[in-house]
């Protein structure tokens, strides 16, 4: 048996600049992985593809993302070894951490040792793209620059110096409603990104409030206010930087001091499903058992 931790991610900034002649969207974002996370566990069988959760609203089967990921990785390799893979759940689902698409890079890569593929990082890369536009990144982890679909990515050294608290509202937004809500001339996104480089301003923590951006939060905020009013509570509380992640629901603040960071959770109350957590780098993101 395999046992592989799947870490959790938040977008620090994400700016659609504009939509692509393929219907996605064109983005710049920045991916920094989170110690909250999934754990998948790999067990050999015959023949057989079988998925488990231990969230009641998690898809098994064909449906779940880690199926799809382990069909997919033996199909290319020709393997005709089964496997079971059960995921114990942690990280909300359609929350903006990219549960789904850190099990599915998780899948890709407990599966490439048990089955002992020895696929390189490239032909994983590949797959990971076929899976979804984020999945690529969970393969290293880290922090990472992403652009096009977010898929395109530059590693990054960013300040890990910082904890932060996780608010999730008990209820999931979907991603294409998002998109297919959002109006680009609404965002300065386009014009902003020909002025300065997100890069340009990782280093100092004090910049990020005004110059990282989500323009998906215009859209999420009008429907559900009350996201809208966790983040500014978690500003209130002392975050020296605070978020909406990817297209939501969770709202995130980042705070210079543990002691900070567990006042602010304290304070937003036990109605909400909350997590204390500290941004992580590549290595801990291998962290697998066997």
């Amino acid at each position: 048996m395999i046992t592989i931790k799947a870490y959790a991610k938040i977008n620090l900034c994400l700016r659609v600049l504009g939509r692509r002649p393929d219907g996605y969207h064109e983005l710049e974002t920045l991916f920094q992985q989170i110690d909250l996370c999934d754990t998948l566990l790999f067990s050999e069988a015959d023949q057989a593809l079988t998925v488990s959760s231990s969230h009641p609203d998690c898809p098994v089967g064909e449906k779940n993302i880690v199926h799809r990921a382990a069909d997919l990785l033996r199909r290319f390799s020709g393997c005709r070894c089964g496997v079971h893979i059960h995921i114990e759940k942690r990280i909300p689902m359609g929350a903006g951490l990219g549960g789904g698409s850190s099990d599915a890079a998780a899948a890709l890569k407990g599966l490439n040792r048990l089955w002992r593929l020895n696929l390189d990082d490239a032909h994983l890369h590949q797959l990971a793209s076929q899976l979804g536009a984020d999945v690529a990144f969970f393969l290293h982890g880290g922090s990472a620059l992403g652009t096009g679909r977010g898929e395109q990515l530059q590693p990054l050294q960013l300040p890990l110096d910082y904890f932060g608290v996780l608010v999730y509202p008990h209820f999931p937004i979907s991603t294409a409603w998002v998109y297919q809500n959002l109006k680009i001339n609404l965002t300065n996104s386009s014009k902003n990104s020909k002025f300065y480089s997100l890069t340009d301003l990782v280093n100092d923590l004090n910049s990020w409030q005004q110059g990282f951006t989500n323009d998906l939060e215009k859209v999420v905020f009008e429907e559900y206010p009350e996201l809208d009013r966790l983040r500014e509570q978690l500003a209130t509380a002392g975050a020296f930087f605070s978020r909406m992640s990817g297209s939501g629901s969770c709202i995130y603040g980042l705070y210079k001091t543990r002691a900070r960071a567990e006042k602010a959770f304290l304070g937003v109350g036990t109605s909400y499903q909350r997590f204390l957590f500290s941004p992580i780098s590549t290595h801990l993101n291998s962290a697998e058992t066997v």
